[in-house]
């Protein structure tokens, strides 16, 4: 691990450390008032013992009230340290997961990462295509590297970066957010914890922003707020006939009459509630699924202030600012009209407030009350809400993006060339999923137009990696982020990808067949980046059309290389096959470069092949697939030397 990556980890380790302190601390108070709490519990259930037995139980019930009070008092003190607890534990999670990040330690980050397949992300084939080539989901991937995102609009929003095309202007506004963001570690620290509790919170963005952009369920039974007002002013006016029944003298029948109505009433709003509020009730836990849950995304929405702003800013930030705090209609504006709404419609859901709540929706229908303000809320946001959400979504995958910034400080950020300069360009570029022990970095120059890099080499010497380091950067720069490189140019770019392709037993798809398939996707691809003019595709393909003979492989890889260099694509394509590197109609073209291995005898007199991972100019003068036959014993003899 190099000094950058030492760095982060020990200013992690650092607030990790600090905050394991404060945790002590507070458990230790937690633990003293926990004591008292039951002290005083004991003296109240003593004092109120005594009362019930002593000759004169005055002095005990005052001091039960006293100590019941006392107690009160230490149950509320109490409840902010216990959250300030589970909110240090949470910044301790956050850090976890960032060291894990650094680390690359994979096995620590699928645990303490959401769970997030393909599926989950509304990726089309040639999406799914290129992130199974490239690692960009699944277990060791880019997304779970790269990702601190929590909530499903996060996960979205970067998960569309890193399969969308490597724009120049996009990518520069999104790298000038991040580095204003990666400046805020706190900030940061606190927003993933407010989405990690957004996250675990049973409300569901997806259903919330269907409902505020649906209809109006009350505006087609409007009488239903009609009668919510008649029901009030008949609770009203049976009560009173009940209060002056209890205060005049000889007015008894007036009380008996006020409760007949009340009585009545309680019943039949009970019933309408049972047979025609379910809707409502299922609206209202859609919209308001808590208060607490409104009060996590209005602090989120908060962090955007942190984002550049002013003239200068790019429009990126603009953007996100003017949707998220800026104008009457933005988020923040939004979810505080909702918070308070939300305080209306908890009444029901706290042991302390819900005696409050009942006699309101058994006389008054306070459920359609707090609807209606609901719906008048949803006429005025509607048309803004989602958009609310998509830029919380981009805001949380810059938090990601600014956490690499901060943390890979020896990376750096891309050159973008113009969209005529058809080349990528790189110096001491490496992998940036593996550790700072295993990389090892290479010179590359992909391009330009009309030629392409021919990578040769023997199995397992480090092809495929050079194939993948290429593309991962390329999609490592169109987020925004650093890229594992001291120098790397590119323009704005489409990435095309052969690299992992199966058969289908299900499609009755053989191996050659699925690779014909993918290939003709790249040039399709190609061919139509080359009729609009304003993106290059830069095409990764390894080992391909391995399921024919060699001499038909050599004329079918002449054949799609042709295509795509016709279109003005530029990429890399890796082989092992030297007859294919040798091929006229190739080399002409070709920037070719090679991988090796190397053959040494340990001290028992076993042979042991080694690769260094260093790309050289020219065509590999080795092969080692029968090498590797001996070594594994299933080489002539093989069996025997074994017994």
């Amino acid at each position: 691990m190099d000094q950058q990556s030492d760095r982060a980890i020990d200013r992690y380790q650092s607030r990790w450390d600090q905050l394991q302190a404060t945790v002590a601390d507070l458990d230790r108070r937690d633990r003293r008032i926990g004591h008292v709490r039951v002290g005083l519990f004991l003296v109240v259930l003593a004092c109120g013992f005594l009362a019930a037995f002593a000759q004169s139980s005055t002095v005990f019930v005052i001091a039960g009230v006293v100590f019941f009070v006392l107690f009160l008092a230490a149950v509320i003190y109490n409840e902010p340290i216990r959250d300030a607890i589970e909110h240090h534990r949470q910044q301790q999670r956050v850090l976890d997961r960032a060291m894990a990040r650094v680390r690359r330690d994979w096995g620590k980050l699928e645990k303490l990462s959401p769970k997030v397949t393909t599926a989950d992300l509304d990726l089309d084939d040639h999406a799914i295509s290129t992130a199974t080539d490239l690692d960009l989901f699944g277990r060791a991937s880019l997304f779970r590297w790269l990702s601190m995102t929590e909530t499903a609009m996060g996960n979205r929003a970067l998960a569309s970066w890193l399969v969308g095309r490597a724009d120049a202007d996009v990518a520069k506004a999104r790298t000038e957010c991040a580095q204003v963001l990666a400046q805020q570690r706190d900030e940061r620290i606190e927003f993933h914890c407010l989405a990690h509790q957004v996250s675990q919170m049973s409300g569901d963005p997806e259903a919330f922003q269907h409902w505020a952009t649906g209809p109006s369920w009350l505006s087609s039974r409007r009488w239903l707020y009609a009668y919510a007002n008649i029901s009030l002013v008949i609770a009203l006016s049976g009560g009173l006939l009940l209060l002056i029944g209890w205060l005049v003298a000889g007015s008894g029948d007036l009380a008996k009459y006020g409760a007949i109505v009340l009585f009545a009433l309680a019943v039949l709003n009970t019933l309408m509630g049972a047979l025609l509020l379910a809707p409502v009730h299922q609206i209202l836990s859609v919209a308001l699924t808590s208060r607490r849950s409104v009060a996590s995304y209005v602090a989120m929405f908060e962090h955007a202030k942190w984002l550049p702003g002013g003239n200068d800013a790019s429009p990126l930030a603009m953007s996100i600012r003017s949707r998220v705090l800026d104008g009457p209609r933005s988020a923040k504006q939004g979810m505080h009209d909702l918070s308070v709404i939300a305080r209306a419609g908890a009444l029901k859901q706290s042991a302390a407030t819900f005696l409050l709540y009942l006699p309101l929706q058994l006389f008054g229908l306070w459920d359609v009350r707090v609807l209606r303000r609901l719906e008048h809320w949803q006429q005025n946001y509607s048309g803004v809400c989602r958009d609310w959400f998509d830029a919380l979504g981009d805001l949380e995958a810059l938090m990601s993006v600014a956490a690499v910034c901060d943390e890979q400080s020896e990376w750096i950020f891309p050159h973008w060339q113009s969209s005529a300069d058809k080349q990528v360009s790189a110096t001491r570029l490496g992998h940036p999923l593996l550790d700072d022990q295993q990389r090892v970095c290479n010179d590359v120059t992909v391009g330009p137009a009309g030629t392409f890099l021919l990578v040769t080499g023997s199995n397992m010497s480090g092809k495929s990696t050079l194939l993948r380091s290429i593309g991962l950067n390329v999609v490592l720069a169109a987020t925004g982020a650093p890229v594992c490189a001291t120098y790397f140019a590119l323009p704005t770019l489409e990435l095309g990808t052969s690299i992992r392709v199966t058969d289908s037993l299900a499609e009755g798809v053989s191996f050659y067949m699925a690779e014909l398939y993918r290939l003709r996707a790249v040039v399709e691809q190609a061919e139509r980046l080359a009729k609009s003019g304003d993106c290059t595709l830069l095409f990764l393909l390894d080992e391909i059309l391995q399921g024919t003979n060699s001499r038909e492989r050599q004329i079918a890889v002449a054949t799609v290389l042709q295509r795509l260099v016709d279109c003005q694509a530029i990429g890399a394509i890796s082989t092992h096959d030297l007859e294919l590197a040798e091929d006229p109609g190739l080399t002409e073209k070709a920037s070719t470069v090679h991988f090796r291995e190397t053959i040494q005898t340990t001290d028992d007199g076993q042979e042991e092949m080694t690769f260094d991972y260093k790309m050289r100019q020219g065509v590999s003068p080795t092969t080692n697939a029968l090498r590797l036959l001996e070594i594994v014993g299933l080489g002539r003899g093989g069996a025997a030397e074994k017994s």
